[in-house]
């Protein structure tokens, strides 16, 4: 049986071009089911495309923000969803393990520090010399349990880090980046078509594409909006890679991966 994992975000999907504000006002309320709305219409063509190429089985991480976006009843019926609390997961890349054929991230975005990218946050520090992306981390933690990634959506700017990285991942440009908040953008009919044939060319190709592998030891830290401030003092250090990368996401405010408790704090909309 072969399965494909669809790993999600948000800030780079067709037409998203800014972060939401703070708030619950009915303009914030259309803005977030509008924006859900496209990206659940992406993860569809993806979803599709690894359907008619051969896929058994499709799962589906809800991974922004609250991890509650996707309009799960659009989507194909021989898929599966994991969301919920953000945080709360058994692991960054839930559920994720060896029996996964193939890797496609959806609605991808360029790391902190990016010129011109769309919304650009989140850096993943690595041994003091390699800078990765959600999605080039996603793709290592996809690689250490030896499975490739074989097509990122998302702007240019993420879609020319990945293709540095993974020279042999399909990607796909949905728009071009202006600046951090500005975007030239397909149009959201013309995306998924887009996406529904990158991803089958990825499928079709997972055999040559290598998975993504960071050789150890690791130390690790994090920025989020500015790449010169780290969340730790100090690196997170070991030689597992998983185990490293979750136990650093463990000692931020929002961590608790792989624990079983239920989270009382109340949870402000996303900014």
């Amino acid at each position: 049986m072969a399965k494909v994992y669809v790993h999600t975000d948000i800030e780079g999907i067709a037409g998203y071009v800014f972060f939401m504000n703070t708030g619950q006002s009915m303009e914030n309320v259309a803005h977030l089911q509008r924006m859900n709305h496209l990206l659940t219409q992406e993860v569809k063509a993806a979803c599709t495309a690894a359907l008619d190429w051969g896929a058994d089985e499709v799962w589906v991480n809800d991974s922004h923000g609250f991890c509650y976006n996707i309009l799960f009843e659009e989507l194909p019926k021989q898929c599966q969803i994991m969301h919920g609390r953000p945080g709360c997961f058994d692991a960054w890349l839930s559920c994720f393990d060896g029996s996964v054929d193939a890797l496609v991230s959806i609605g991808m975005h360029a790391m902190a520090g990016t010129p011109h990218a769309v919304c650009p946050h989140s850096r993943w520090h690595i041994n003091g010399t390699l800078a990765l992306s959600e999605a080039t981390m996603a793709a290592a933690l996809a690689g250490y349990h030896r499975v490739p990634c074989v097509c990122v959506s998302g702007d240019d700017q993420i879609c020319r880090e990945v293709n540095d990285k993974i020279p042999a991942c399909e990607t796909v440009v949905v728009k071009w980046g202006i600046a951090a908040q500005n975007a030239r953008s397909l149009m959201p009919a013309a995306a998924c078509e887009r996406i529904y044939r990158g991803v089958t060319a990825g499928l079709q190709r997972a055999a040559d594409i290598p998975p993504y592998v960071i050789p150890g030891p690791y130390r690790l830290n994090i920025s989020d909006r500015d790449p010169e401030v780290t969340i730790f003092p100090e690196d997170i250090a070991g030689d597992d890679l998983w185990e490293t990368v979750h136990r650093a996401l463990n000692s931020t405010t929002y961590g608790h991966y792989g624990q079983d408790a239920i989270d009382d704090r109340s949870y402000r909309w996303p900014a």
